[in-house]
């Protein structure tokens, strides 16, 4: 066994230390290269615009003309601040760039905390990465996937390599809570270590990775710690609610795809599926022990997923951890059942010659592994540069956000105030700064009976035009073919005034 194992880890150190992570890093950043396009991007922008430009965070609203004055638990500040920095200075090639490496760093994170050879390693991180993508896109959620790994891997080396460096705790969570609200994954990575260690000591588990109980009072500690800093933001302790305020909006659930459970009869929701199930056969296959950190870390962001689609990515980073040790341990187990079938198999000399020093490779195999890496960066580079021409962003944009009808209003300027979809929200916040938007994608600032009224207007359901009348608005943007274009279209107090594939705007005649 001990001959097997040297073998491999003679080759690791030398041929793979360097050459498969960073292949790795260069491929999950070519496969996060993408047209940075989302339905929030904009009013992030707008609100990183007005912070930027005013010296100070912009916590009322002043974007909507439906709860305008309204205070605004804005928790993304500070992301939207360097969004739009991004955005000044290099346009979508920047926020594109930005995207790609904060998936590529949040990887990284996962990389690391793998104790299995780089081989290995890497194919599991690009086993998560499908799994990861759809969190990768031009939103703050994105820093929360990042800090969410550095937290793993800080608890990381505090339990399997008896470092502590939980002090960067503090700074972490005040930058959490600055950045992004989804500093609650970071409560629940907290709790799930916790409960796992106290489940371990029942169980009587012991070991170099088990947490002493001294351990876990001091993980209790830092806990409290983390929730207290949280609040040293801009919103104070209003930052605290900002979970229960969100989950308690029902109406996410029914028109945002991301809050939704996965629909596992659709290929692209099943990587999820796949890799929770291969997580839970390997640790039932080998026989090391089932840690109770793993098995509430796996399952609780497991059930989290099933809740809602943007849980993918935790989910991901959690679990190909835990599948790699038991990858790990099911492969050294193998190696022990089946040594002497394989010495039987191989001649002694063979044995020897697989078990000596690798010599060191000649200076032209490392620059060809540079050249390589070079090129296949460059490959990368070419991709980020590709799809994010602004000739791709327009095209893109035309198809998803109505922008001929937006060139319409700011031509013909039509009086009064505005009814929107709540996916073009932002883009009109953006782009139609003339006009303030009756909805967007801040849901915690709309509260869940004004996004179900929104709701039933839009599909021209009963009630529509007493929430309009309600409002006042006197013209509306909506999507051609929708319900309410069909009542519009009915009204004799409305007007058709424009009309393409995608939208249409109908004018209040009286």
């Amino acid at each position: 066994m001990k001959t097997v194992y040297k073998m491999e880890e003679n080759k690791d150190s030398i041929q793979n230390r360097w050459f498969i992570p960073v292949v790795m890093l260069v491929l999950v950043f070519a496969m996060a290269a993408r047209t940075p396009l989302d339905s929030d991007l904009w009013w992030h922008l707008r609100a990183g615009e007005a912070t930027w430009q005013s010296g100070k965070p912009i916590l009322v609203d002043s974007f909507s003309h439906t709860r305008a004055g309204m205070p605004w638990i804005n928790h993304s500040w500070l992301s939207q601040v360097g969004m739009y920095l991004l955005f000044r200075a290099g346009g979508s090639l920047a926020i594109g760039a930005a995207v790609a490496a904060l998936a590529t760093l949040s990887m990284g994170l996962v990389y690391m905390q793998m104790g299995v050879s780089p081989i290995l390693r890497a194919f599991l991180i690009l086993l998560a990465t499908p799994i990861a993508a759809p969190v990768w896109s031009p939103r703050p959620q994105l820093a929360s996937l990042v800090l969410f790994g550095v937290l793993a891997y800080l608890f990381y080396l505090y339990k399997c390599q008896q470092r502590d460096y939980l002090w960067v705790c503090i700074p972490l969570f005040v930058l959490w809570s600055n950045l992004h609200g989804g500093y609650v994954l970071g409560f629940l990575l907290f709790v799930a270590l916790i409960a796992g260690e106290m489940l371990n000591h029942f169980l009587g588990l012991e070991g170099r990775e088990i947490v002493p109980w001294k351990g876990i009072a001091r993980l209790g500690v830092w806990l409290g710690v983390a929730w207290l800093v949280v609040a040293i933001n801009p919103n104070g302790t209003a930052m605290w609610a900002i979970p229960i305020r969100t989950v308690s909006i029902g109406a996410l659930r029914d028109f945002i795809s991301e809050w939704q459970s996965p629909d596992f009869h659709q290929l692209t929701q099943q990587p999820f599926l796949w890799l929770l199930l291969a997580t839970l056969g390997t640790a039932g296959l080998s026989r090391r022990r089932l840690d109770g950190s793993d098995l509430l870390n796996v399952g609780g962001f497991a059930f989290l997923a099933m809740l809602a689609r943007r849980n993918y990515g935790p989910f991901a980073m959690v679990a190909v951890p835990v599948l790699a040790r038991h990858l790990s341990a099911l492969g050294l187990e193998w190696r022990v059942r089946h040594r002497e079938r394989l010495e039987h198999l191989i001649p002694p000399e063979r044995w020897k010659r697989l078990n000596r020093p690798v010599a060191r490779r000649p200076g032209w195999t490392l620059a060809l592994n540079a050249l390589f890496i070079a090129l296949l960066a460059g490959a990368a580079i070419c991709k980020l540069y590709w799809v994010t021409t602004p000739e791709l962003v327009a095209k893109y944009s035309e198809r998803f956000y109505p922008a001929k009808a937006v060139q319409w209003i700011e031509a013909n300027q039509p009086t009064g105030r505005m009814f929107n979809n709540y996916n073009w929200g932002g883009y009109l916040a953006w782009e139609l700064r003339a006009y303030p938007v009756f909805v967007d994608g801040r849901t915690d600032l709309y509260d869940d009976q004004f996004l179900r009224e929104y709701q039933q207007a839009a599909a021209g359901e009963q009630g529509w035009e007493e929430t309009l009348d309600y409002y006042a608005v006197n013209f509306v943007l909506s999507e051609a073919g929708s319900g309410l274009d069909r009542e519009l279209g009915r009204s004799a107090e409305w007007a058709k005034a424009y009309d393409d594939e995608m939208a249409v705007v109908y004018i209040r005649e009286r």
